[in-house]
């Protein structure tokens, strides 16, 4: 990972215009929310061996990450995305970019400012699938 590159994208998504309610979804965003993906693993397909190394080493790399945004920003809060998978299963309505987040997140470092939230944090779809470090704006 890239520290200096990372910090940059993420510093812009505090700006960055959010799509419209009435914009498509894509894998980088949707309505109210943008999502970047600053580093991804390989996949696990064959060998599972590896992905303790990789978390660890992404859990790292975040927390670097977490440090210089708390350089410019000041402290981030931790936001535990748990509970948000569960009222979104259970039907409940939640702001989307936390949906999204819940689905492969466990937990985020974030800031809020007044029309938006920055976050970080690592995550992976399956086991098999990369492990990737996300940064994220939008409504938590």
């Amino acid at each position: 990972m890239d520290l200096t590159d990372c910090l940059e994208r993420v510093l812009e998504l505090r700006n960055a215009p959010l799509p419209r309610a009435e914009a498509g979804v894509s894998k980088e965003g949707g309505p109210g929310y943008l999502v970047l993906y600053l580093s991804t693993s390989g996949a696990f397909w064959e060998d599972r061996s590896q992905a303790n190394e990789v978390w660890d080493q992404f859990s790292q790399d975040c927390l670097g990450l977490t440090e210089a945004l708390g350089g410019v920003w000041g402290p981030a809060g931790s936001v535990d995305l748990s509970p948000v998978l569960d009222r979104a299963m259970r039907g409940e309505t939640v702001p989307a970019l936390a949906g999204v987040l819940s689905n492969f997140v466990p937990s985020v470092s974030a800031w809020r400012f007044e029309d938006r939230s920055v976050c970080v944090g690592v995550g992976q779809w399956d086991a098999e699938l990369p492990v990737v470090l996300v940064a994220a704006a939008g409504e938590l």
